[in-house]
């Protein structure tokens, strides 16, 4: 592979960043999910970080944790982050319960004990609008490439074309998504799309605190929704102690992707969408 998809390499027909290795995808099928583990799995850029928050604050405000995000994950379970020494699902192993566990493998290559999972475990995934997803992976992708220090200039028109045929790490989303979507009626699951959290957080709170079993009264739940709006999020990831995490949130709005989609673009992503979703109920806001 040439240029940008130079960062790239292909297991069973999907693409994955060469932060991942082979050897950390077997690995990672048969990792030990424990029963009071808190899974988030998502694409990239569909709101991992803000979910996440969200399950802490829970967590905490129901005393089951003193702990930060920072300390109570590792990043994506499959992935060595470009400033660690090790994959991070060898770090979580050696992190206590309950922990929050992080991946955005498709369903195919996730642990057993995520994709078909037992006992008490929980799995949140969120779903962001396709077009913003792009936008927000495009912005991620240039500071990435800093961090890794990769000299390489990235192209929007030709990034576009990337996410459209599935060459970004994790593959082609609407399949990611098509995926995990058949898990909709397992009890172990739930689903909340980006948009409908941006616009009535209280009530996505709600849920996640009813799905996650933990009792807490209206008004801790009104001061967790209020201290994860997107702003109060920022300000905490952009201070954070590892650097991979300073560079996530950027605007956090529904819509954005107006600002950078062609008219074009815009008609060939509603095609594509439309081909691998249709027929399967799921549909997006797109502002």
């Amino acid at each position: 592979m040439s240029g940008r998809h130079s960062m790239l390499w292909t297991h069973e027909g999907v693409s994955l960043s060469r932060l991942i290795t082979k050897e950390t995808l077997d690995a990672v099928l048969d990792f030990q999910i424990r029963d009071d583990d808190i899974v988030v799995a998502s694409f990239p850029k569909t709101g991992t970080h803000w979910l996440s928050e969200i399950a802490v604050k829970i967590l905490r405000a129901a005393g089951k944790t003193e702990e930060s995000m920072d300390t109570m994950t590792s990043g994506p379970m499959e992935a060595t982050r470009p400033t660690a020494t090790q994959p991070s699902y060898i770090t979580l192993a050696d992190i206590p319960s309950p922990r929050l566990v992080v991946t955005h493998l498709p369903i195919q290559f996730a642990p057993k004990g995520i994709s078909k999972p037992q006992n008490k475990v929980k799995v949140l995934v969120p779903m962001r609008n396709p077009k913003d997803t792009a936008v927000s992976m495009f912005h991620f992708y240039k500071k990435l490439w800093r961090l890794m220090g990769v000299n390489m200039e990235l192209r929007w028109e030709e990034f576009v074309e990337d996410v459209r045929s599935g060459m970004v790490s994790f593959g082609d989303y609407c399949d990611w998504l098509v995926g995990w979507w058949q898990m909709r009626d397992n009890p172990h699951f739930l689903f909340l799309k980006y948009e409908d959290m941006k616009k009535d957080l209280l009530s996505a709170v709600k849920t996640i605190v009813a799905f996650l079993e933990v009792d807490l009264d209206e008004s801790t739940i009104k001061d967790i929704a209020e201290d994860s709006t997107f702003d109060n999020m920022k300000a905490g990831l952009d201070n954070s102690t590892i650097a991979e995490r300073r560079g996530i949130a950027r605007k956090g709005i529904i819509g954005d992707w107006k600002n950078t989609f062609s008219s074009e673009e815009s008609a060939a992503f509603d095609a594509w969408c439309e081909k691998k979703l249709g027929g399967t109920g799921l549909t997006f806001d797109f502002e």
